[in-house]
């Protein structure tokens, strides 16, 4: 009996080993030391609007210490199923947290939230890829080489990660068409503004749709995106989805017609269906090319625009409010949902003065169009009983735009130094008081209260990287 025990131990410990023997696993990652003086209160990502110039409690210097941006991933390589190479990737960092708005998140002792950034895996045949799990969207494939955590984010830059099923496959020695189908967006509209709460909701009909094409070839030579030569790319993605937007209660809207806020009682807002939907398109362009490893002298631009309705469905970050309702049938509080229309994007140049020093510079805007507050506000009353009114459930922002020189130095593949200055700025659809809160407007035409509708900020950001 001993001995059957004995042996059962055994086999119990030995399986798992066996099949573990079948993987190989590898940890990569990085250790970030994150440090920086604004002017404002924004987050370590930058990827928020900036308060009004007249708001004093959100316009003053500070200096922020972190490491939260650390990360850690294992690759797991598997055995070879159906012909095609298996392989894994979970990749972890520390920026869950129960309030986005703080710099760093954390407590006193600096205790940080870990979070789940990418949990897939892949099938790879020569010109053929499977892939599934958690991972990025594929409007997220060419990020400018900046010093903060997710560059751009607040003029656009997407940041998606979602549950998805992707099959990629190569062509003619310089085409890539992929499709994905995953997890669909689905964001609680419901707002609370003074102490009214909507039930607004967004459910999804179907998963999100997303499709790219690229070509991507050796025309003159290649150029270094995140220290990797890369020759001449230019790529389409588009991206759909269906959302129902649920009925609501009483809820507190921003309207153009009086430029002010109040609270009314919603009424007749049907469900509907209405199509978020993005159109993205990338390129990287070689400007002094290299045709070997040797990056010194080199220069690329790298550009991307998009345009679209409903953007916070693909994982923008800091586009205040992408929904916004629509008031009609005569002086009946009835209101519609219509997506809010954006286009945006930006150009990145880079230039290597050798292959341990280069220099980034890049501006980018985010900009709502299709709404005029001067026009879009005739009211709803009895004598202009087809009015319509434009209202947000947010304090929306018109323009983001982001401005930034980034001076790297990476003396060894591990280390990689950073020293950056950046200047945001968010115009807003309607301005404030100095001596009001910061979501309180005031009248277009009302006395003169030292009114603004004008943000900006000044950062100047050190970063070290050690990776592993």
């Amino acid at each position: 009996m001993k001995k059957f025990i004995v042996f059962a131990v055994a086999v119990a410990l030995l399986v798992p080993s066996l099949a573990f023997a079948a993987a190989e696993f590898s940890l990569g990652g990085f250790i970030k030391l994150d440090t920086f003086w604004d002017s404002t209160q924004q987050g370590k990502n930058m990827n928020g609007t900036i308060q009004r110039n007249n708001v004093g409690m959100f316009h003053h210097g500070r200096t922020v210490f972190t490491a939260q941006g650390s990360r850690f991933n294992f690759t797991i390589k598997g055995p070879k199923v159906f012909g095609a190479q298996t392989t894994g990737f979970i990749e972890m960092d520390f920026d869950s947290s129960t309030n986005q708005n703080e710099a760093t998140s954390g407590t006193a002792s600096h205790s940080y939230i870990p979070r789940l950034r990418h949990a897939m895996f892949r099938f790879n045949w020569p010109e053929t890829e499977l892939l599934l799990g958690q991972y990025f969207s594929m409007f997220c494939e060419w990020y400018p080489e900046l010093v903060e955590d997710g560059p751009f984010q607040a003029t656009g830059m997407p940041t998606a990660r979602l549950a998805q099923i992707r099959l990629t496959q190569k062509f003619l020695g310089w085409g890539t068409a992929s499709l994905l189908i995953g997890e669909a967006s689905n964001s609680a509209l419901g707002q609370n503004y003074n102490g009214v709460v909507s039930t607004t909701g967004e459910s999804a009909a179907v998963p999100q749709i997303q499709g790219k094409l690229q070509y991507q070839q050796d025309l003159w030579g290649k150029a270094a995106f995140y220290g990797r030569p890369i020759p001449f790319t230019a790529q389409i993605v588009l991206g759909w989805q269906r959302s129902h937007y649920q009925q609501n209660g009483a809820l507190p809207v921003f309207s153009f017609g009086n430029d002010t806020w109040s609270n009314q009682q919603l009424v007749s807002v049907n469900h509907q269906t209405l199509d978020p939907w993005l159109a993205m398109f990338s390129t990287f362009i070689p400007v002094i090319p290299t045709h070997s490893a040797n990056l010194a002298g080199t220069a690329s631009i790298l550009t991307q625009w998009f345009i679209g309705q409903g953007l916070d469905s693909f994982g923008f970050a800091g586009l205040t409010n992408a929904l916004r309702f629509d008031q009609r049938n005569g002086g009946v509080l009835t209101y519609n949902y219509e997506l809010q229309k954006r286009w945006g994007g930006f150009v990145q140049g880079q230039y290597y003065f050798t292959n341990q020093w280069f220099l980034t510079a890049a501006y980018g805007i985010n900009k709502s169009f299709g709404v005029n507050n001067q026009t879009d506000g005739a009211a709803v009353t009895v004598a202009n009983p087809v009015g319509s009114i434009y209202a947000f459930t947010a304090d929306p922002a018109r323009t983001m735009q982001q401005a930034e020189v980034a001076l790297w130095f990476r003396p060894v593949q591990a280390i990689k130094f950073g020293l950056e200055y950046a200047y945001g700025a968010t115009a807003w659809f309607q301005s404030t008081g100095a001596s009001q809160a910061a979501a309180t407007p005031v009248a277009f035409n009302a006395a003169p209260v030292n009114t603004s509708n004008f943000g900006d900020a000044h950062r100047v950001e050190f970063v070290g990287f050690f990776y592993f």
